[in-house]
């Protein structure tokens, strides 16, 4: 889901879930993220996170990502 808070800010959430039947975990994961735009620059932000990675329990990963754009 995504929502335009203004022209030139928007936020955006996603989740998922990957079922691997009875034998294993299921695997979630779910991200937030935000952008930014004024004229030729663009910052945007996002975190990441997965839980049971590929149907183990307990192997989790998170992730961070930030990026700048210029235009000119």
């Amino acid at each position: 889901i995504s929502y335009a808070v203004t022209d030139d800010v928007s936020v955006s959430y996603g989740a998922s879930s990957l079922d691997y039947g009875d034998t294993q975990e299921d695997q979630d994961s779910s991200a937030v993220s935000i952008s930014f735009t004024a004229g030729g620059v663009a910052m945007s932000a996002s975190h990441q996170t997965t839980d049971n990675v590929q149907g183990t329990d307990a192997s989790d990963n998170s992730s961070y990502e930030i990026n700048f754009s210029f235009a000119f």
